[in-house]
């Protein structure tokens, strides 16, 4: 009796041990506060740690990115974790050199693809482009309407942090071409503030496009955006956000943001990843049609500063998506 009564206890242990052995650390390339992707990949993660019962711990890389393959090589010589995960079009090659160090480590790569990812390598990015056309044909339709701010040129404005390869190969020409699905004489003005967390130089680069004829702006640009915002609303021109719903900071001047929903795209590759089940030496691409990118629809303000007909062009230019019948970069 007391023998299997001490079995009993010795397997509880065991799989509750197994249940917790799983290890993910998450280095964050800059900081969590503040930066909205993050917040949500962070959300993601926890609720994924919760739900399968692995231990979690997130490391802020700082905004010097001399730091970041240094701190991920670092994390993978200590061998205490079964997954490192880390961000952003900066380090593919990174990933890749510390894999090859640690070739026993898995590793995730989140928004950036390794088109030729080692066995141990896992990565995984969002297409960027499906977003950027579908605030490029919402600008469209700001551009060519009556509405209070609009003026009679065709122009609308693209504001990045920083010029990189998937702004230029992927989400500039897809604003474009979203833009000219409503207008083919639409035209796109460019400008790249050289920083993520420049705000006066932001505003700066806004005052010129919009004193050039823009009437919409996209903001890709990190806090460089904020400089953007104040402008418009100084001089009565519109804004589009992305990634989270900032519209409620100035409504009626951020008539719409792009919706990046990057907590279930995390959660969803952990409990793969925790499970067995994660194809480690590939990729993923989602959008749209996989539930992760989207837009300001249902906001009350979105839904009182624009009209019924944009709305619905809008819904179908998603439900074309869903069905593959898009695409952005054509």
């Amino acid at each position: 009796m007391k023998r299997s009564l001490l079995l009993t206890v010795l397997l509880a242990v065991v799989f509750a041990s197994v249940g917790l052995s799983y290890s993910v650390v998450l280095m964050i390339t800059g900081e969590v506060a503040g930066n909205p992707i993050y917040e949500m990949m962070v959300a993601g993660a926890e609720e994924a740690a919760e739900e399968a019962g692995f231990s979690l711990r997130v490391v802020e890389g700082g905004y010097n990115p001399a730091d970041w393959e240094p701190t991920v090589i670092s994390l993978a010589s200590i061998g205490q974790y079964d997954l490192i995960v880390t961000f952003s079009e900066g380090m593919p090659e990174s990933v890749k050199r510390a894999a090859n160090i640690f070739p026993n480590q898995k590793f995730v790569l989140m928004e950036a693809v390794i088109e030729d990812p080692p066995p141990n390598v896992y990565s995984f990015a969002f297409r960027d482009e499906e977003m950027t056309y579908l605030a490029g044909f919402f600008a469209g339709l700001v551009t060519t309407s009556d509405l209070p701010c609009a003026n009679p040129q065709k122009k609308i404005g693209l504001l990045a942090g920083d010029i990189y390869p998937a702004m230029t190969d992927r989400m500039s020409p897809a604003y474009i071409n979203g833009a000219r699905a409503v207008d083919p004489e639409i035209e796109l003005v460019f400008s790249a503030v050289g920083s993520w967390a420049d705000p006066a130089k932001g505003g700066e680069l806004a005052q010129a496009q919009f004193e050039h004829g823009v009437d919409i702006l996209l903001t890709i640009a990190g806090g460089s955006g904020v400089g953007a915002i104040e402008k418009a609303v100084a001089m009565n021109k519109y804004i589009i956000g992305v990634n989270a719903n900032i519209i409620h900071f100035a409504p009626g001047t951020i008539l719409a943001c792009t919706l990046k929903h990057a907590d279930i795209a995390m959660k969803s590759v952990l409990l793969s990843a925790e499970a067995g089940e994660l194809e480690f030496g590939s990729y993923d691409k989602w959008g749209i049609k996989e539930g992760v990118l989207g837009f300001t629809l249902d906001d009350p303000n979105f839904l009182a500063n624009v009209t019924e007909e944009m709305v619905e062009r809008l819904k179908e230019v998603i439900s074309a998506f869903e069905r593959d019948e898009i695409d952005p970069l054509e």
